[in-house]
Parts: C-alpha cells; structure tokens; sequence
C-alpha cells in the first residue's frame, strides 16, 4: 500500500485547500460535535463511541511511519510546505522529524453501519467520508447533518492533514469482506520534483491498493486479511463488530498555542461530550456511550456526573413528574408548542410541527455559567445550541429549560407532527448545526413563511417562559400610572403611540451581545394592501427613560418581500402592496466604551408613511 495523488486537471485549475473547513470554528467542541454526531447518524442500535491517544517515539515512530508508506506521502507534505498555504504544516512536519514523536488520536465507534457502498460509484458512507467534498449520504430525516461538511474537522486537527479508517462493514457488496481499510491526506494543490521534472497535483491523495484505471491509477480499499494486518501496524485494529475505526496522524487543536498533556485532551473531550450529547444518552431509542481510554482501561462518560448541564439533565427526568406552577426551586413545567409550518416545494401542504419546553426553576443566589439558558434539542440527541433568555424580561425567576423538538419529543413513535417539525428543523441548521435560522435549504424545500414559522417557535417559548418565570405579586397596589407605563413587567416591544397611529409592532426585542445590539421585530400597516414605507433608528436610554444618543444600526435583513437598507445609521424598509407585515432582525453598530461596560437599554424610533390612492 502507498499514497497516490490526482494529478492537475487539464485546466490546469489548483485549489488552496478544502472549502469545507471554513465552515466551523476549529476548536475541540466542535470536533467532539462532529465526530460524535456522525457515529450516532449511522447507529443501527446503541451506538458507541470510544476515544484514545497513542505517543509514538523513536523506535515506535519508525515503525508507524514505514506502515504508512511515509517515504510516498513526504515529498507531498514537502510540496505544499514550499508553498503560502503551507506554513503551519511546515512547521509541524519539522517538529515531528526532528523530535521523531507523533501523537495519534484514536476514535472508534461500534453498533454503526460502517464504510459501506462501492470504490467509486453510488451514494455511501464510504464515499462521502473517504472520497467526496461537499457531498453527505444521510438517510434519515433526524440525522444531524445534510452538508457533508462536519468531516472536515477530522483532517482540521491533524497537524498533517492526513486520516486513516479502518471499518468493519455491516452489509457488503460482492466481493468484500471486512475489514476495510483505506487513508486520505487534504492537501491544497502542491508540486512535487520528480527526477529534475516537477509535476503538480490537485490536492487530496488516498493511502491504499494502486490500481490503473485508464492513463492514470488510484489508491483503493484494502480489505480482509491484508487490511487488518496493515491495520495492526497502524493502531487501528479493531474486533469484528460494525462500525468505524479513525486514526488522526499528528493530532493538535488548531485553536490552542500549546497542546494539552493527553489526560487534559481527554478531560476536555468528555466535558464536550455531555455538554452536546447528554439527550442522545438519556433517549429511548438512542443510549449513546463515549467512552474515554485511559492507560489500560477505558472510563465511561456519564450523564450522572454532568456539571454545568446538570440542571438540564434534571429537567429532561422529570418531563413525566412536572408541575403546573413553579413555585419551589427544582420543579420542572411542561408545556406543548404546536407551530403551523409553511407548505413545501414538492407539494406537500401546510401542517403543523410539534414541540415540548420544560422549564425547571432555578435556586436564588446561585449562579452558573448556562442559567438563563434554553437547550434547543431534536432528533438526534444533540443540542444544538443554549439559547440565551436571560435578558427576556424584567423580573423574571432563574432557571433552564429544554426545548425537546421533533423527533425528540417521542424517539419511540413520533407522530406525523413529530416529523414534520424535525424534517422542517433539520433544513433550517446551517453548516455548523448551532442554531436554527433561515437557510438556503429552507428557501429550496419550503414555500414562503418558513422564516415567519421560526419566528414564532422563538415567540412561543418566550411567551411560556414569561408566563411560567415572572413571580406573580401577592400584595401590594399596582403603584402610579406613569411607573406602570416605564417598567412593564414582563412585557417587551414596541406599542402604538395611539389608536390613530397607521402601524402596528409585534415582537420588538433586543439583545446585547457583548459588542453590540442585536434586536428583531415585526412591523405592518393597520390598512392592507398598499405600498407603504418605514424608517427605524435607535437610541441609548437612562433609568429613568430619558433618551442618551443615537445609536447607528449597521445591518438589518428580512425574508420577506420588502427592501432593506441602512443609510446614515438608520434603516430603511420600503414594501410593495402584496407585503402584509415584515419580520426583520438586525443589529447595531459596536462602541469602544462597551467592551468595559454594556448599556442599560436600547430604544427604538419607527417612523412610516402609507401611499393610499397616491397620498401619502
């Protein structure tokens, strides 16, 4: 076996690396994420995960590297070293021949489908992890992820760009047997001296069987007794159970100066585990192990010894034990969001997606680092963000809260609704699967309303945690008019300023986010089906409501069919007769000052004018 390399096309067109690996931060939590989601996608039953960290030196460094057929893939490294994209590399590949140390992470997982499909026809797992870009074979509709782009990080944390597998197959085609194995190096496209020749190739190079096909060969699957020799000598033996073994070749976080002892590394990976993956251990249905290698025996990630998550732990146990009314830290309430989902591109109608949030309330005078915090949770298992609610409204208790969507809400049998809302959400993850926003997915799958139906599963929940969090009073008089009108207790947005006011505003929010405001809302004319305009700027607010200074909005969107700019620090909407309402979202500029002190409150001024019969 030996690395071989795609020559440069005819075009003679390079690449600077794989487009891909833009697409995420580059640090361990996202690794985890990744790794992780991609073994429970692939599960045909409890699927586990396990990882480990091999230190090869001197004479062990030797072995490993006559295994790989390094003296195949050097020249190669040594060609995008030469090069502006190659730096870092450098630098490694210095290091390791210097030092003859490599440190190689391990992940293996177990209960999955394994690499199957064919070399290099048909859609697989083999194909989309070992052979394509930008491709994904994901079969279900709550699988975690439909870009094909979370497999980047894999060759993002090898300091040599460069990834072994190893995989016992579920099913096979005719003529396979387990194992298989196979390894690919991510490079940009690079030149190699042969021979006072220089030759370029495109990039990416595959560690295996050379086979001639045409004018040129590739490097193909080993399999069966060859593949699991050359797996002994590559620490990526495995027992004859589905599932994947992968090999990081000089394992390093892109993301930290120095690199943690092997013991931190796995410290880090399993407190990444549980801060992502806690549902996907606690599902019927799911049950996911990780477990951590540690100097002879393996230790297991446990939901039982969760830490900062623990509250949402909690909350999720007694979804069947909750209470109508928080009243005692610890309590969970459960309530039920049903959002009606626009109709799809291929013609399926309008239905209605389901949801369950359970808020559990939090002890007062005790803080940790995700209170105030929501757990966006669906199919898989995976929590696909914390949503930040602390500043919803004035007033309100502590707590944390889970929002248990799609899939989710029943593993076992979900409903027609169930699937709906998971099919809907899945479209609406970016890349990243961090949030849940208006996609180009969502544009391409569904019909217009789908960022209005996102809109009002955020709404939703803000209503029922206002409802549920904001301490009813029980003494006391309502106080002054005027200081009811300053301080509206758990209400947020904007108000008409009178009954003859041509505008109405729904949802108007705002959030400081460390740097700036970001703030969303929802605008539209009392009388329907004419041209209209509106100008929105903001301002700084004291205490006490006195007006500060304006503050210049420095980006504002909508997916509605209305036209938005920023001019001057304020923006501008301009909206045909067809456009009922606008839900925009935007945020403001940044200021020094608040890097060492955020402001207390943010006001808006909407101005607007209606053209009725061509008056204005």
């Amino acid at each position: 076996m030996r690395w071989v390399f795609d020559e440069l096309p005819p075009s003679g067109a390079r690449r600077g690396g794989d487009p891909s690996s833009h697409a995420f931060r580059h640090d361990l939590e996202t690794f985890v994420r990744e790794v992780v989601q991609n073994a429970n996608d692939q599960a045909v039953s409890w699927p586990e995960v396990r990882f480990g960290f091999v230190e090869l030196r001197d004479a062990a460094y030797d072995q490993f590297c006559e295994a790989v057929a390094w003296e195949s893939l050097v020249p190669h490294l040594e060609g995008v070293a030469a090069t502006p994209h190659g730096e870092a590399l450098a630098g490694f590949l210095e290091a390791t021949r210097a030092q003859r140390r490599l440190l190689l992470l391990r992940v293996e997982d177990r209960n999955t489908e394994g690499l199957t499909g064919a070399e290099a026809s048909g859609e697989s797992h083999f194909r989309s992890l070992a052979k394509d870009t930008l491709y994904s074979h994901k079969a279900t509709e709550a699988a975690g992820g439909s870009y094909g782009l979370g497999k980047s990080v894999l060759w993002a944390f090898s300091g040599l760009s460069t990834v072994l597998f190893n995989s016992v197959l579920l099913t096979h085609l005719e003529g396979q047997r387990s194992p298989r194995l196979i390894g690919r190096v991510e490079l940009p496209s690079h030149a190699v001296k042969d021979h006072n020749k220089v030759k370029w190739f495109s990039g990416s190079g595959w560690f295996g069987r050379p086979v001639r096909k045409g004018r040129g060969e590739r490097a193909e699957s080993a399999w069966a007794e060859e593949a699991q020799a050359q797996a002994e000598r590559l620490h990526l033996a495995r027992e004859d159970r589905p599932g994947t073994s992968i090999v990081i070749v000089g394992f390093r976080d892109p993301t930290s100066e120095r690199q943690d002892q092997v013991d931190d590394l796995l410290a880090r990976i399993g407190q990444a585990t549980l801060q992502s993956f806690w549902p996907a251990m606690m599902m019927n249905m799911r049950r996911l192990k990780v477990r951590l290698a540690r100097e002879g025996h393996d230790e297991r990630v446990d939901v039982g010894a969760a830490g900062v998550v623990q509250p949402f732990v909690d909350a999720y146990r007694a979804r069947d034990e909750t209470v109508d009314e928080l009243t005692q830290p610890g309590q969970v309430a459960r309530r039920t969001i049903r959002i009606e989902l626009p109709a799809r591109r291929d013609g399926e109608g309008a239905r209605y997606g389901h949801a369950e949030l359970l808020v559990r309330l939090a002890p007062e005078g005790r803080s940790d680092a995700l209170r105030g915090r929501v757990a966006l949770v669906r199919g898989p298992g995976m929590v696909v963000r914390y949503w930040d609610r602390r500043r919803l409204a004035t007033g309100m208790r502590g707590f944390h809260a889970v929002l248990l969507c799609g899939v989710a809400c029943n593993p076992k049998a979900p409903t027609a609704e169930d699937l709906a809302m998971e099919r809907f959400l899945r479209a609406a993850e970016p890349p990243g699967h961090d949030q849940w926003q208006s996609t180009p997915k969502l544009k391409q799958q569904y019909q217009r309303g789908y960022a209005k139906a996102l809109k009002r599963l955020e709404d939703r929940v803000d209503a029922e945690l206002r409802a549920l969090l904001i301490a009813r009073p029980t003494q006391g008089t309502e106080g002054p008019e005027r200081l009811q009108r300053r301080f509206p207790l758990g209400k947020r947005g904007g108000k008409a300023p009178g009954d003859d006011a041509p505008f109405r505003f729904r949802g108007m929010q705002a959030r400081f986010e460390g740097t700036h405001w970001s703030f969303e809302g929802t605008i539209e004319p009392k009388r329907p089906r004419v041209p209209w305009r509106a100008r929105l700027s903001l301002h700084a607010l004291a205490d006490d409501g006195t007006r500060l200074d304006t503050i210049a909005v420095s980006a504002i969107d909508s997916t509605d069919e209305a036209t938005l700019e920023v001019g001057d620090g304020i923006a501008a909407i301009n909206a045909p007769a067809s456009t009922r309402a606008v839900a925009f979202a935007g945020r403001s500029a940044t200021r020094p000052e608040w890097e060492h002190r955020a402001p207390g409150e943010l006001g808006f001024d909407v101005t607007g004018t209606l053209d009725v019969g061509g008056d204005t």
